[in-house]
């Protein structure tokens, strides 16, 4: 029922909207759903693009910067080659394990070593060399850059390192105390250093510190453009972290992190979003060349769609001035389609108040084009037609005349002949001359030598004979009493319109009394451009049903009903004959015509 009714309802809705009104939303909804539908979508997928792109590019700058790191550790692991590689450190060495220095030569070997080391750590890369010496000589008590070893921690050593590429390691320290320079956090490469005379002897071992910062400054030239927070891990320890930005969403410690990775797992190598106590993060991760260390990077992605903000705003607004752009121009076309209807619809109007022939320019070939040539064709047919109607009726009525008039005659003449016969069967009285100059009056006033028209002082001068024609045959009982402007004695009028009511008056309505007896009144005042007569009769009346059926049935009123289609005829549809009647009180007719006749389509033509 739900579905139904909601149907009926928009049927109903759309039944009541105007066209213009129609098509105006139809034009709208066309480009305003794909507008919204492109620029939301457009949005999104340069959202995507722009967190896509922004991903690769900072993926690289990871790739970029872990080539720095590997660069700069290669430079060490260089450093740890010349160390290995030396035959004078080799000799020396030889003769630290064998326990055979004298004090000059351990005096030699000392200053040598210490030569060897400090050209070595003048590179920027390198903060402390440790060389480890068997047979703890006595310049290995030095403790800053030469250190005893002990067989049992070089057999140690030597497990650890053999396996490894180029028998050495990077590992990261922490906090490492020094002599000279407190406490630094460190990582370092050690490395074996094998007997070049015995491949299969270890003689040492030699370790290369790297301060932090020196990583930590890698990380700072990565500038990346937004807020970052790098953390260069070894499995589960980290080396180093620099944060380019101090607030709040990039405190996120490794702890933390790894937490996070143990229950959500992300790429070795890659980017993924990633939420961390309850907020947003591009994860990047890629791995540092020939080591298993990670670069890691965390970027609120909040940085990221700062970017997609602003693109969104400018499509906002460039869907905004489109919409509205749109509804202008719908606004004009629908104004511009709707305009030939209603000028169309107008012209309709006309015809319905009566303005036929009105014609429409016919503006184009389109099918409201078709419309105006087909209205066009059709008012002209209607024009036609009523035209045609028009002279139809008149000559109706004007056989109607013929035929009424000659009715008059020979009923009056049948009539007057018949109260002259018993006039003179009487007494031969002068009464005989009266009726005879009235009846002769009256038919001369009657055919008005052919005109249609006559004055209103003729048309009552009508009126009169004919009452003093009755007035004999009611022995002088019928009162006339005509009541007019003077102004309007002279207009001119159709001829015989108040003859035919006076007549019904007299026939229908006094002649029905018992005593015979009564009066007709003629009243004609002007009413603005309208003259009006009012015929009344104190006879016996009739009721409403009687009223109506003067104008509609074919046996009943018909002299009232001939006059009433000659006045609208001639005067237009706002004249005529109006009747106001109550039994036992009399009856009022009303004539209502023009001082000008109507200017008719006929004559119009």
């Amino acid at each position: 029922m739900i579905r139904p009714t909601l149907l009926r309802r928009l049927l109903l809705l759309d039944a009541r909207i105007k066209l213009r009104h129609k098509l105006l939303i139809a034009f709208i909804l066309i480009v305003l759903i794909p507008t919204l539908s492109i620029g939301f979508f457009s949005y999104k997928k340069s959202s995507s693009i722009i967190q896509e792109q922004t991903s690769h590019a900072y993926l690289e700058a990871l790739r970029q910067t872990t080539i720095n790191i590997s660069y700069r550790l290669r430079e060490v692991e260089n450093i740890s080659e010349l160390i290995y590689t030396n035959e004078k450190l080799q000799k020396i060495v030889r003769r630290a394990a064998a326990q055979e220095l004298s004090i000059s030569e351990v005096y030699e070997d000392y200053k040598s070593l210490t030569e060897i080391i400090t050209n070595l750590e003048k590179n920027r890369n390198i903060f402390r060399i440790r060389l480890f010496v068997p047979g703890n000589p006595l310049y290995a008590t030095e403790n800053r850059n030469i250190f005893p070893i002990h067989a049992v921690d070089a057999e140690k050593l030597n497990e650890e390192l053999l396996n490894q590429p180029g028998f050495m390691k990077w590992s990261f320290v922490g906090q490492q105390a020094y002599l000279s320079n407190g406490i630094k956090s460190v990582l370092s490469l050690n490395r074996l250093m094998k007997d070049f005379e015995q491949v299969n002897n270890v003689l040492g071992a030699v370790a290369i510190d790297v301060d932090e910062n020196t990583l930590n400054e890698v990380l700072r030239d990565m500038s990346l453009s937004l807020p970052y927070q790098a953390l260069l891990v070894n499995k589960d320890t980290v080396i180093t972290t620099y944060t380019n930005n101090k607030s709040d969403q990039l405190s996120i410690s490794w702890d933390m992190l790894r937490n996070k990775l143990q229950s959500h797992p992300l790429p070795y190598k890659g980017y993924e979003k990633l939420e961390m106590d309850g907020k947003s993060y591009l994860y990047l991760v890629h791995p540092v060349d020939q080591l298993d260390w990670r670069l890691v990077v965390l970027i609120p992605t909040i940085n990221i769609t700062d970017q997609s903000t602003l693109l969104g705003f400018f499509i906002s607004i460039l869907t905004l001035i489109l919409v509205v752009a749109a509804i202008l121009l719908s606004i004009v076309l629908s104004g511009r389609i709707t305009r030939p209807i209603h000028i169309l619809a107008d012209k309709m109007k006309g015809i319905e108040q009566g303005n036929f022939g009105e014609m429409v320019e016919v503006t184009g070939h389109d099918e409201i084009s078709l419309l105006q040539r087909r209205f066009n064709r059709m008012s002209t047919e209607i024009n036609s037609l009523i035209e045609e109607v028009y002279k139809i009726t008149i000559s109706k009525q004007q056989e109607e005349m013929k035929v009424l008039e000659s009715r008059i005659n020979s009923h009056f003449l049948y009539n007057t002949l018949d109260t002259v016969k018993w006039m003179a069967f009487r007494n031969k009285e002068p009464d005989i001359v009266q009726i005879v100059t009235s009846l002769s009056k009256f038919f001369r006033i009657s055919l008005n030598k052919g005109n249609d028209v006559l004055t209103v002082d003729k048309e009552l001068e009508h009126v009169a004979a004919y009452m003093d024609i009755q007035n004999v045959r009611f022995n002088g009982q019928l009162g006339y009493h005509p009541v007019v402007d003077a102004e309007i004695l002279g207009l001119e009028i159709i001829k015989l319109i108040l003859q035919p009511i006076v007549e019904n008056g007299i026939i229908h309505g006094v002649n029905r009394k018992a005593d015979k007896k009564g009066n007709i009144v003629i009243r004609g005042v002007i009413v603005g451009e309208f003259i009006e007569f009012m015929v009344i009769d104190d006879g016996v009346g009739m009721d409403a049903a009687a009223r109506d059926r003067l104008f509609t049935s074919s046996t009943t009123g018909y002299g009232l009903r001939n006059v009433h289609q000659r006045l609208v005829l001639t005067y237009g549809p706002d004249c005529g004959v109006r009747v106001w009647s109550k039994p036992g009180m009399g009856t009022a007719v009303k004539l209502i015509l023009r001082k000008e006749r109507k200017a008719l389509p006929l004559e119009r033509a």
